[in-house]
């Protein structure tokens, strides 16, 4: 499992990770460090993580995450 600090500031921002994190095969969630997490490739499930979550962590499976989740991390 691979996991990224990220940081999201912008409706655009929570858009444009939704939609990289629905070119990944495999899963993808958006967690906040304690084990609570949300589906990131849900566009509700990532506007309840950024305003649930004091900390954003991505993590998935995917060896492909540092590449394309590089304009979120923190």
């Amino acid at each position: 499992m691979f996991k990224v600090k990220v940081v999201l500031d912008t409706a655009t921002d929570i858009a444009t990770f939704v939609n990289i994190a629905n070119t990944i095969e495999e899963d993808v969630f958006l967690e906040d460090g304690t084990g609570y997490r949300a589906n990131a490739k849900s566009l509700m499930g990532v506007m309840y993580g950024k305003g649930e979550f004091n900390t954003l962590y991505v993590t998935s499976d995917s060896h492909e995450l540092s590449n394309k989740f590089l304009k979120f991390i923190d």
